[in-house]
């Protein structure tokens, strides 16, 4: 790859992951107002101006336990959060000789998107779950048939299908990290010749590179 196509993929990358992060940031805030607020003992709907399209409350469910639609914006934003961390990878590293100041910055990137991965997604996975979502350990999430428990009686909750989530997340990432970590090392080091077929001399010996 170029260095003319590595500069517009990290120019498509770092603009459209903005206007994503723009995009999600608005949906969030608005989404998450409330429909009505008592002013002066009188409920009276809230006005969100030209974001009153914006819609808010649940996608599935109710205040028992749904999806809501802030929800939506979190995902657009960590979409965008990703094209950027790429766009800029691609814009300031990838296929450039490194320097310390770029692998300062490379670091730097890495380390943004390790507070992501590891920190703000898992965060908001419990947010999301132990509040709209209300996955608690009073609610039955599945019931084991007794043929497969002996005629015990066997349930799962909702908190152990979190923790469940939560805990395989977080394991995958972490393996992926790991691999990506090893696989890194071998960025930007020459490629071994390739060997081709050995030709022979008009006397049956072989040539030798350069004769």
């Amino acid at each position: 790859m170029d260095e003319a196509r590595r500069n517009i993929i990290g120019i498509l990358g770092l603009l459209l992951g903005a206007v994503l992060v723009f995009i999600g940031i608005i949906w969030t805030h608005f989404s998450s107002l409330p429909e009505t607020e008592v002013i002066g003992g009188v409920e009276v709907a809230v006005d969100s101006g030209i974001f009153q399209f914006i819609p808010r409350g649940f996608i599935i469910g109710d205040t028992s336990g749904g999806l809501p639609w802030f929800t939506l914006g979190h995902l657009v934003a960590i979409v965008g959060s990703q094209l950027m961390v790429v766009g800029a990878l691609f814009f300031w590293v990838v296929g450039r000789q490194m320097t310390w100041p770029r692998a300062a910055f490379a670091a730097f990137v890495t380390w943004i998107e390790l507070v992501l991965v590891f920190g703000t997604i898992p965060s908001e996975w419990l947010n999301l779950s132990q509040g709209p979502l209300a996955w608690t350990s009073q609610r039955i999430a599945i019931t084991v048939p007794t043929w497969l428990v002996l005629g015990q009686e066997v349930q799962v909750s909702y908190a152990v299908l979190k923790d469940a989530i939560s805990a395989g997340y977080s394991t995958t990432m972490l393996v992926a990290a790991v691999v990506s970590a090893y696989l890194i090392q071998g960025f930007g080091h020459p490629k071994p010749p390739k060997k081709g077929p050995i030709g022979t001399s008009p006397y049956g010996r072989p040539l030798v590179k350069g004769s």
